[in-house]
């Protein structure tokens, strides 16, 4: 991954973007120099933890500093949390597994939320939280895009009421390739993380198979969008099962005002599905049918004419 080292005043809306809440440790153990705002004794602290500087919080909410993004761009949001307190945890109730997904989050337990904003201070998305229900230890990882006129990430943590949250090794890098243009292909981060999913299918879930995370997509798993590197001819291509009635695995390519362009659909797996999107498309995302997925990949694989030598294999 290519760290984000440094930071820049992306407009007069955020005069103070000048230091970053991530990558150093919370090195100077001043609270000020990471979070916004002032609170009560004790609710944000930050303190050696296991000999690693961590940001507590105690029955409250923080807004972390901003950080400058460049639009476009898929980045790695990653830090190790843990709680205490008197709620159930995934340990306690592995049913809890439902609350990674996106749209799921739990009153009781604590949370993150990511926002993006433009250089004038915009908000242009509608932040979803999502819950962290991990007692112990964990490391939660978010893969994303920025918008299209991103300039500012960010990150809300919420401790839940009566919860004790300790968060540390806050980073925030541009992800090295995956070998496709959608986040998380391969589902390698784990049965916990839904990077790449906008909306889960009802049942729909991560699983494990033989020591490998499979996502049973149920009927109708929509997956976040992703901007697409420009005109030329992509491939669509997964390694998947059916499982139930209209088993595909479908693109959607929509303009640069979300209007929907143009479907590509692949139903024999194992197989490669090329295609041309038109000259206007700018960003596309996936909508999978009743699979057992192991991998999906959205590849641009050459000019608008090379789709030609491809379909003559």
């Amino acid at each position: 991954m290519k760290p984000l080292i440094s930071l820049l005043l992306v407009s007069v809306a955020f005069p103070l973007l000048a230091a970053s809440p991530y990558g150093d440790t919370f090195a100077s153990g001043d609270v000020s120099d990471y979070v916004e705002g002032t609170f009560p004794p004790g609710q944000v602290t930050i303190a050696p933890v296991d000999g690693v500087n961590s940001l507590v919080l105690v029955g409250t909410q923080a807004r972390l500093k901003p950080v400058s993004v460049r639009p476009k761009t898929k980045y790695t949001l990653s830090f190790e949390g843990s709680f205490r307190g008197a709620v159930e945890s995934i340990e306690e109730n592995p049913r809890f597994a439902v609350f990674a997904q996106p749209g799921q989050k739990s009153p009781v337990l604590p949370s993150r939320t990511v926002q993006f904003l433009d250089a004038a201070g915009k908000t242009l998305d509608r932040p979803q939280a999502l819950s962290m229900p991990c007692r112990a230890r964990h490391t939660y990882t978010d893969v994303f895009y920025t918008p299209c006129h991103a300039a500012v990430l960010r990150l809300d943590v919420a401790s839940g009421e009566g919860i004790t949250f300790v968060l540390r090794n806050l980073m925030l890098e541009e992800t090295a390739d995956e070998g496709a243009i959608n986040v998380n292909p391969c589902f390698g981060l784990g049965p916990l993380n839904y990077s790449g999913w906008q909306t889960v299918s009802a049942g729909g879930r991560l699983i494990e198979v033989d020591g490998k995370t499979i996502f049973d997509t149920k009927y109708g798993s929509r997956g976040t969008a992703f901007p697409l590197p420009g005109p030329g001819t992509y491939a669509l291509s997964a390694k998947a099962t059916g499982n139930g009635y209209n088993s595909c695995v479908k693109v959607d390519v929509f303009d640069a005002q979300g209007k929907k362009l143009m479907s590509s659909v692949l139903r024999r797996y194992g197989r490669t599905k090329y295609f041309v999107p038109p000259k206007e498309a700018a960003s596309a995302s996936l909508l999978v049918y009743s699979c057992l997925l192991e991998d999906v990949r959205l590849v641009r694989v050459g000019d608008e004419k090379a789709v030609e030598s491809f379909l003559e294999r």
